[in-house]
């Protein structure tokens, strides 16, 4: 029969005294080695940044719900169209994610592909096609010295006469086309679709600030028509045809001198291969994004920033809730588990993206609570016996604690190793960064916290000493009067 007020099963007893803490000078020293292996291996190999933190494109598919695509040939499929675009494989560039719309999409099956390429369009063709530009704008071809481009081939520029064609830095392929006199907005897109088409790019989508300011009146209109009242879906669609119509046959007698061209060649290519590969299956891209590298970089800046900002708030917290001696063992404890797991990523070379900095700051999350749950059983034991010496309080504490801890961890360590063994995209490396951070955040709580703490202990009941003993030294007894 149980014993009353005792636990019927438990992975340690909690009566046990097993020295945590008598070792502690060899924790130190793998604590340290840890962390200089994760500064070595971030100095030497770096990050292996996703395209989150690195630039590139993100493409929305929309499947029927009876297509027979999966990730792995989906990924064969985008690869297959971009080695034959650009001429080189970029399987470690290309990442697949099936995800669920909850219902919004129509029962459609919906991936997310996501890509480091950002552009077909090289230095070279720039300065192509903005000779092309010139030659169809302005009636002669640009001479030699008037195409520019820029370092990295991210902008080039067709300057003199009356065109100027410059290059969106990064991103996407964007051209910025300006003409000293007004040209028919109709006739100018004909050309530079035409001269876009002869230099290889046949799918491109022109525009013009006289086009912007006629979209920006059809939306005003297209809400009025809305806010007038309850109206079958026929009739607004009736109505939005015809104020397009109307929109079309006023651009056709404006003008303009400053237009704008996206090649589309990348969404083209990747949705003519993806069709040709799942025909009728496939039904289309929905949306396509593209994240340029400077954009890019400071979504990185972002995310090591929230989590220095995480590691301060949860070492606030610490000091308001125990006391300042704590928290040191707890901020070495963070900063410990942080760089650890950041460094086993590096080590892997697995994909360092934003969903890593949202597993890194739960890292720092559950570490803290392993923390707090044998800090609390310090302080209390502490209370109750306050002429125990602190390495028995806190060894005692520990193996007080320990069934708890472990039972904790194992439970989220063998949920986290099976989302990583049977999970995929990136999920599977959200897994792979709890599995590591489990690991580390539960040494930290036993093995580097509590020795820290208890160091700092000494070192303050050292300085209260010498205080006393300062004190003491200084009050000289008084002789009586008369003596």
């Amino acid at each position: 029969m149980a014993t009353a007020g005792k636990p019927h099963f438990t992975l340690f007893d909690p009566d046990a005294n097993y020295n945590f803490v008598g070792r502690r000078h060899v924790y130190y020293a793998l604590t340290g080695i840890g962390i200089i292996a994760s500064f070595v291996a971030l100095a030497t190999l770096g990050f292996n940044k996703g395209i989150d933190f690195k630039g590139g494109t993100k493409q929305i598919l929309a499947f029927k719900p009876d297509a027979k695509v999966d990730r792995q040939s989906l990924h064969m499929t985008v690869e297959k169209v971009l080695h034959e675009a650009i001429g080189q494989k970029l399987g470690g560039q290309i990442e697949v994610q099936e995800f669920d719309t909850g219902g919004a999409g129509g029962g459609a099956k919906h991936f997310a592909v996501m890509t480091e390429v950002t552009s077909l369009v090289d230095a070279e063709k720039k300065a192509a096609l903005g000779k092309a530009i010139r030659a169809a704008l302005d009636g002669k071809a640009a001479a030699g010295g008037n195409v520019a481009a820029a370092a990295g081939g991210n902008v080039a520029a067709a300057a003199g006469g009356n065109v100027e064609v410059e290059w969106a830095a990064e991103g996407e392929d964007r051209a910025f086309i300006t003409v000293v006199e007004p040209r028919n907005v109709a006739d100018t897109y004909a050309a530079l679709v035409k001269s876009f088409k002869d230099n290889g790019f046949p799918t491109v989508h022109p525009g013009s600030d006289v086009e912007v300011q006629l979209d920006v009146n059809l939306f005003r209109q297209l809400q009025m028509s809305q806010a007038e009242g309850a109206k079958d879906a026929a009739v607004l669609a009736t109505e939005e045809a015809t104020l397009r119509a109307q929109k079309a046959l006023e651009l056709k007698g404006k003008s303009d001198t400053r237009f704008t061209v996206v090649i589309e060649e990348f969404k083209a290519k990747l949705e003519g291969g993806i069709k040709a590969q799942h025909g009728a299956a496939f039904v289309g891209i929905v949306s396509a994004t593209a994240v340029s590298p400077s954009v890019a970089g400071e979504m990185l800046s972002q995310g090591l920033v929230a989590i220095l900002y995480a590691i301060l708030g949860i070492v606030l917290y610490i000091i308001l809730r125990f006391d300042v001696r704590y928290a040191p063992g707890a901020l070495v404890a963070l900063v410990h588990d942080v760089v650890l797991v950041i460094g086993a990523f590096s080590v892997a070379q697995v994909k360092f993206s934003m969903p890593i900095i949202a597993a890194v700051l739960t890292v720092a999350g559950y570490s803290v609570t392993d923390t707090i749950v044998v800090f609390d059983r310090i302080r209390e034991t502490q209370e109750r016996f306050p002429h125990v010496p602190i390495e028995t309080i806190v060894n005692g504490s520990i193996n007080a604690t320990m069934s708890r801890t472990v039972l904790t961890s194992l439970t989220t360590f063998l949920t986290s190793a099976s989302i990583f063994v049977f999970g995929g995209g990136l999920i599977r490396d959200f897994a792979f960064a709890m599995c590591i951070g489990v690991i580390v955040g539960t040494f930290s709580s036993i093995f580097v916290a509590s020795p820290i703490f208890i160091w700092l202990h000494h070192r303050f009941e050292d300085q209260k000493k010498a205080a006393k003993a300062a004190a003491r030294a200084t009050v000289a007894p008084t002789a009586p009067a008369g003596a």
